[in-house]
């Protein structure tokens, strides 16, 4: 969100590797695609986060940072779908 796309797209080669060792919550990876506009990966990212019950979902209807995603269809579902 800070315009700074070479340092996130480092963070998200990071994670990455990271993931190939230990478990790394999908939600970090949804978290910086959204800082980077990129919606459709967001939700990959925090559909596979509903997939594996991660418990930051909690925070989906609270989070400011979720606001650009509010108004998406996919939204409503994934809300639904994380039980909220």
């Amino acid at each position: 969100m800070s315009g700074n796309r070479r340092e996130a797209q480092k963070l998200l080669e990071e994670l990455r590797n990271l993931s190939e060792r230990r478990y790394v919550s999908p939600i970090g990876r949804a978290l910086i695609y959204i800082g980077l506009g990129d919606k459709e990966r967001a939700f990959e990212w925090l559909d596979r986060a509903s997939d594996d019950h991660d418990p930051w979902l909690a925070w989906l209807k609270a989070d400011p940072i979720f606001d650009d995603l509010r108004n998406d269809p996919r939204f409503a579902v994934l809300l639904k779908t994380a039980g909220l």
